[in-house]
C-alpha cells in the first residue's frame, strides 16, 4: 500500500498540465530551471507534505539550478526527478543532480531532432499545402497534427519516466549500483554542459594586422591554435567571478555594455 507521500495519478495530471507553460519562464541565466521547479512542484508538494518546510525548500532551491533539454523530453526527466526525490530525498542531492543533468543533454538531441527537424516540418508543410490558396484551415490543421503527437508524448513520458524511475532505483539499490550510475551520470552531464559553451558563447575579434599582402586575423590565429579557447576563458571568468559572490544578472548586463563598447572601438566584429 502506497503512503500518503506516494505520488499519484492525481500528481501526474498536475504536472503534466503545468508543462504546457514549462518556458513561459525561460531566462538566459539558467535557462528552464523555473519551468523545471514550477512543473515538478506538485511532486514536492507532496513528497515533502510532513516534512519540515525547510526541507521542501532545500529540495526547491536545489531545483533552480541550470536546466535546459526539449519542451517535449522534459516531462519524462521531471517523472525520473520525480521518482528519485520520492525515494532518496534531500539525502540524495548528488544522484538526484547527477541523473536529472545527465538526461537533459541526450534527450534535448532526440527531442531536437524528432521534433524540430521533423515533426515541425512535416505538419508545417502539410498544413502550407492547404493554405497555399490562403486558406487558414492549414494552420489549424498543421497545430492539431502536432499536438495530436506532442502532448501524448509528454503525459506518457511523464508517467513512463515516473514509474521507470522508481523501478530502476529500486532494481539499482538492491544490486548497489546506484552509486556507480550517478558518477557516470554526473561525469556525462559535465562533459554535454561543456560541450554546449562552444555554441553558446561566442566572441568574434575584428583586429587584424596588415603586412603587404598578408593579413593576419587575431580570431583566426587564436582559434588555430587553441580551439575553443575564447569561449572557455570567457566561460571560466563569468564562473569565477559568479563563486565569488557577484550578481549573475550584473554580469550579464555588463558583458552587454563591454560587448557594445568594444565593438564600437572595432575589437569584437
Amino acid at each position: 500500500m502506497s503512503s500518503n507521500n506516494s505520488i499519484n495519478k492525481s500528481d501526474i495530471r498536475k504536472m503534466f498540465f503545468r508543462s504546457f507553460m514549462y518556458g513561459a519562464s525561460w531566462n538566459y541565466e539558467r535557462m528552464q530551471n523555473l519551468g523545471f521547479l514550477y512543473t515538478i512542484k506538485p511532486a514536492l508538494k507532496k513528497i515533502y507534505k510532513d516534512s519540515n518546510p525547510e526541507e521542501k525548500a532545500v529540495a526547491m532551491k536545489r531545483h533552480l539550478e541550470f536546466f535546459n533539454t526539449h519542451q517535449s523530453a522534459a516531462p519524462f526527466i521531471i517523472g525520473v526527478t520525480s521518482a528519485l526525490e520520492e525515494k532518496e530525498k534531500n539525502e540524495g542531492a548528488d544522484t538526484i543532480t547527477g541523473i536529472k543533468v545527465g538526461l537533459m543533454g541526450p534527450l534535448a538531441g532526440i527531442g531536437d531532432s524528432l521534433f524540430w527537424l521533423t515533426l515541425v516540418p512535416i505538419c508545417f508543410s502539410l498544413g502550407a499545402s492547404y493554405s497555399k490558396n490562403g486558406s487558414a484551415f492549414g494552420l489549424f490543421l498543421a497545430l492539431i497534427l502536432i499536438n495530436a503527437i506532442n502532448l501524448p508524448i509528454k503525459y506518457f513520458g511523464l508517467k513512463f519516466g515516473y514509474k521507470g524511475g522508481a523501478e530502476f532505483i529500486q532494481e539499482s539499490s538492491a544490486k548497489g549500483n546506484l552509486d556507480k550510475i550517478t558518477n557516470m551520470a554526473i561525469a556525462l552531464g559535465l562533459v554535454l554542459v561543456g560541450g554546449l559553451i562552444p555554441q553558446m558563447v561566442g566572441v568574434n575579434f575584428a583586429l587584424e594586422f596588415t603586412q603587404g599582402d598578408l593579413v593576419i586575423s587575431i580570431q583566426n590565429l587564436i582559434t588555430s591554435l587553441i580551439p575553443g579557447f575564447i569561449p572557455m576563458g570567457l566561460t571560466l571568468a563569468m564562473y569565477k567571478l559568479i563563486r565569488k559572490g557577484k550578481n549573475p544578472v550584473v554580469l550579464i548586463f555588463s558583458m552587454m555594455l563591454i560587448s557594445i563598447l568594444l565593438a564600437w572601438l572595432g575589437i569584437l566584429g
